[in-house]
């Protein structure tokens, strides 16, 4: 375990904000959440330091075999909605080029984009998932943002699904990203939304904190002034996805807090996952998404204009 100061401004003055186990693997080891005093930045501190996360993520992790777990007709129909939103919302108002998804776990997104005739690559951590990646005929590289061998200005579309959070360095890898982007490219980031209504409902068992796989949480403010610092300009930011998912875990997470019978467990939590629960909720969180009140957010973001000039 390692001791950090805050990511964007290196403070280390800090206030206690949340207690937490590891509610995937289980155990009694306590994680603390504590937010900066000078910017509000949300950080798990002290945190496990890059030779001992990966032991956090077990090879069944859900990101890394997703596409291997659908198997209704009801699953694969919703999850094909899910993957044909994404390559919107990526490829939106672009013509067909260079795309790079950081994280990219299995290769599902990277997959669909290739389908529409993007050339695309792959980045993540997971071993297993590179090579099942690379299996499904797939170009992707094991490692960080900071190891690919690619140029400056390499990519048309940089892509990262729920990642930033997981990253040690968040502001060193948005720099990066900045640098990878061709003139007038495009960066799409979806991640947990701690100025959504969930996190105030939930608390410390959100879904967004997941310690201690998440080792950030970006309240807007803080965000906006990372981004800038990293050398990126917001275009826009939406509740375009998954939202409604996030919040459903949280659910499952509250119902183990506080229903002790077992039995009672498992019809509340069936339940929550029936197509009648989803769809009698689907028109508050539709709504509560237009007032970017959701429990995930995406924005877009291309290289700041004065960034660009000093390139120029």
């Amino acid at each position: 375990m390692e001791a950090v100061a805050c990511n964007l401004c290196g403070i280390e003055n800090s206030e206690p904000l949340f207690r937490g186990r590891d509610r995937l693997l289980g155990g009694t080891q306590i994680f603390h959440s504590v937010r900066c005093r000078s910017c509000g930045l949300i950080y798990l501190n002290p945190r496990p330091d890059l030779d001992e996360i990966a032991r956090y993520y077990p090879a069944e992790y859900e990101p890394f075999t997703r596409y291997k777990r659908v198997q209704s007709w009801a699953a694969r129909l919703s999850y094909q909605r899910s993957m044909n939103k994404k390559c919107r919302i990526a490829a939106y108002g672009l013509k067909p080029g260079r795309l790079l998804d950081v994280g990219c776990g299995s290769g599902d997104f990277l997959l669909k984009m290739q389908q529409v005739g993007w050339e695309v690559y792959g980045l993540d951590l997971n071993a297993a998932a590179c090579e099942e990646a690379g299996r499904r005929g797939l170009e992707v590289f094991q490692g960080q943002l900071f190891d690919l061998p690619y140029p400056d200005h390499s990519f048309d579309v940089l892509t990262m699904w729920d990642v930033l959070e997981h990253l040690h360095d968040p502001l060193s890898n948005l720099k990066r990203v900045a640098q990878l982007l061709k003139p007038g490219g495009r960066f799409t980031v979806t991640l947990p939304n701690p100025d959504g209504l969930d996190f105030r409902i939930f608390g410390r068992i959100w879904t967004g904190l997941d310690v201690p796989r998440h080792l950030y949480v970006f309240p807007r403010k803080t965000l906006m002034a990372l981004f800038q610092k990293a050398g990126l300009d917001v275009v826009s930011s939406r509740c375009m996805t998954g939202g409604q998912r996030v919040s459903t875990w949280s659910l499952e997470w509250l119902i183990d807090e506080h229903i002790s019978d077992p039995s009672h467990q498992r019809r509340l939590k069936k339940m929550i996952y029936t197509p009648v629960w989803y769809w009698a909720w689907r028109p508050f969180y539709f709504i509560l998404d237009l007032f970017r009140g959701g429990s995930s957010i995406t924005y877009k973001c291309t290289q700041s204009s004065s960034r660009t000039l000093e390139k120029g």
